[in-house]
C-alpha cells in the first residue's frame, strides 16, 4: 500500500488506544492513517477490563455499542474469597454503566478497529512501523513508515503514538517518563470453556501474596487471572505458569470448575512492569494510551486510562475545530488530574508486601 505524502493525522499504534483515537479525531480530519506493528490476526492471551468509569468513557467516546457487540456478558457483582471466608458484592445500579466488563484482546482491538474504519477517512497498515520522526524548528512534522516492502516517507499536522509502554518513538521525541514506580506483581492468565460458573458475576480470591480472579469474557468463555506476588516466587523458586496453574488447581472453587471445563490457550503473563508518565504532547505530537501513561494490570484500570488520554485530546481538537494549528498545551496536566485517583490505588497496591 502507497501511504506516502501528507495526512492530517499520523497515528502509530492500532489496538485500543490507537484505534479509539483514530475514531475520536476522524470527524475533524480529511485523512487519518493508522499504523500498526502487528498482523490483523496476530494476538496473544490478553484481556481488557473496566468497571463503571470505564463504561462512561466508552459512552462518551460513541464506542459503548461496539465492545457491548463484542458479546462478552456484563457483570453486576462479584463474590470476594479471603481464606474460608466469601463475601458477596453488588455493583450499584444508579444509571446504564452499573456493570463491569471483560473481553478478550483478540475481539475487541479489531472490532475498534473496524468501527475506525468506518468513518471512511481512516486508512490502516500493517504490519508496519513509524520510525525516523521528523522535526522542523523543534516540532513535528511528520515521520518514515517503515513496512517489508520498504520506507515511506509521510506528513503530518499531529503525530498520535499509541506504540505501548515501550515507545521507541516516544524515547526518541525526549518524551521520557517523569515519574515511575516498580511492581511488585507479576500477571499471569489463560482463557477456559465450559466451566460452571456464573455469567453475571466475577469471583476473587485472595491468600498471601496471590490473588486469583475468574471473570466471564464471552460466550461459554472464562478468563482466569492471577497476580502473584514477586516475593513468593522468590521463595518457592516456580515457575510463574506452574505457580498460576498450582493456585487455581488449589482454589476450592475454581479448582473443580476447571477440573470439568478445558483450559483453550496457553498460560501467558508478564511482571514486575514499570508504571511511568510521560509528557503527553508536545509541538506536532501527543501520547494516548501506555505510551504516555501506564499502570500496573494489577488494578485493571488501564483501560479507562487510554481512554481518557484519547478523550482528552479529542475535546481539545474539538474546541479548536480542526487538526491543523492545534495548541497543545497544558493537556499532561489534565491527564494527570484526571487520574490521579487511578494511579495513586495502583501505586498504594505496588508498595503492598507480599503478606496482603
Amino acid at each position: 500500500m502507497n501511504v506516502a505524502g501528507h495526512w492530517d493525522v499520523v497515528i502509530a499504534g492500532g489496538r485500543i488506544a490507537g484505534a479509539a483515537t483514530a475514531w475520536a479525531l476522524a470527524p475533524y480530519a480529511e485523512r487519518i492513517l493508522v499504523v500498526d506493528a502487528s498482523r490483523a490476526d496476530t494476538f496473544w492471551a490478553q484481556q481488557s477490563t473496566w468497571d463503571r468509569a470505564g463504561n462512561q468513557e466508552w459512552d462518551e467516546l460513541g464506542l459503548l455499542d461496539t465492545v457491548l457487540a463484542c458479546g462478552a456478558p456484563r457483570t453486576f457483582g462479584h463474590d470476594f474469597r479471603t481464606g474460608n471466608d466469601v463475601v458477596e458484592h453488588h455493583y450499584p445500579q444508579v444509571d446504564d454503566y452499573g456493570f463491569r466488563m471483560s473481553v478478550p484482546r483478540e475481539v475487541l482491538d479489531p472490532a475498534l478497529m473496524q468501527t475506525a474504519e468506518s468513518r471512511g477517512n481512516v486508512t490502516v497498515v500493517r504490519p508496519a512501523r513509524v520510525r525516523d520522526v521528523a522535526l522542523r524548528n523543534g516540532r513535528v512534522t511528520g515521520a518514515t513508515v517503515r513496512t517489508a516492502y520498504g520506507d515511506q516517507p509521510v506528513t503530518s499536522d499531529l503525530l498520535v503514538l499509541a506504540d505501548g509502554r515501550r515507545s521507541r518513538n516516544a524515547t526518541d521525541l525526549g518524551a521520557r517518563p517523569y515519574r515511575t514506580v516498580r511492581s511488585p506483581w507479576v500477571a499471569m492468565l489463560a482463557y477456559y470453556e465450559d466451566l460452571p460458573l456464573p455469567t453475571d458475576r466475577a469471583y476473587f480470591s485472595m491468600s498471601g501474596g496471590s490473588i486469583l480472579i475468574a471473570t466471564p469474557c464471552g460466550r461459554n468463555q472464562w478468563c482466569i487471572a492471577s497476580d502473584v506476588h514477586f516475593e513468593v516466587h522468590g521463595s518457592t523458586g516456580e515457575h510463574p505458569a506452574a505457580a498460576y496453574a498450582r493456585l487455581v488447581n488449589e482454589e476450592p472453587l475454581l479448582g473443580p470448575a476447571v477440573a470439568r471445563g478445558r483450559r483453550t490457550t496457553a498460560v501467558a503473563g508478564a511482571g514486575r512492569l514499570w508504571m511511568l508518565r510521560r509528557p503527553m504532547t508536545g509541538p506536532g505530537w501527543a501520547l494516548v494510551g501506555d505510551s504516555g501513561y501506564h499502570l500496573d494490570p494489577v488494578t485493571a484500570q488501564g483501560t479507562r486510562a487510554a481512554l481518557a488520554t484519547t478523550r482528552l485530546l479529542r475535546d481539545r481538537v474539538t474546541a479548536h475545530g480542526q487538526i491543523a494549528g492545534l495548541d497543545l498545551d497544558g493537556l499532561t496536566g489534565e491527564r494527570d488530574a484526571a487520574l490521579d485517583e487511578a494511579w495513586d490505588e495502583t501505586e498504594q497496591v505496588c508498595h503492598r508486601r507480599s503478606s496482603l
